[in-house]
């Protein structure tokens, strides 16, 4: 009885040894694949920037820093070759809303001035527009 359990058990370690020694082979042989046919993403030509400038972005992103609390600014549109983004202020403010609009303008080192010739501030206040603020390179 104990010589038919040894020889089960040397059976079993010979085949678990085959299988093993066949995976590895196997695996050994297996061609390697590229990432060339995989559909996930596109190829990237080296030419192209992969992140383009987005002026409307950028924009938003500025006057979101910099604008006053209870302050908000429309999405910016782009007409007649200028950038132009309306900036509500709210009631209980007080002052000259053209001036506080030049007051908001980039500053000249600033990085949006890369790409944007001209944005245009227009204040909304106390239910009605007012003259804007040109800001310029």
């Amino acid at each position: 009885m104990g010589r038919a359990i040894v020889t089960r058990a040397l059976m079993m370690l010979t085949l678990v040894t085959a299988l093993v020694g066949a995976g590895g082979a196997i695996a050994q042989q297996a061609p390697m694949q590229s990432l060339e046919g995989l559909p996930a993403r596109p190829p990237v030509n080296p030419d192209v920037d992969p992140y383009p400038f987005d002026p409307f972005l950028s924009l938003r992103s500025y006057l979101r820093q910099r604008l006053p609390a209870g302050w908000w600014a429309r999405d910016p549109s782009y007409e007649a070759g200028a950038f132009a983004v309306v900036v509500h202020i709210p009631e209980s403010w007080r002052g000259n809303p053209t001036s506080a609009m030049l007051r908001l303008c980039p500053e000249p080192s600033s990085t949006l001035w890369e790409r944007i010739q001209v944005v245009e501030l227009r204040p909304f206040y106390r239910q009605s527009p007012w003259p804007a603020a040109t800001c310029r390179r």
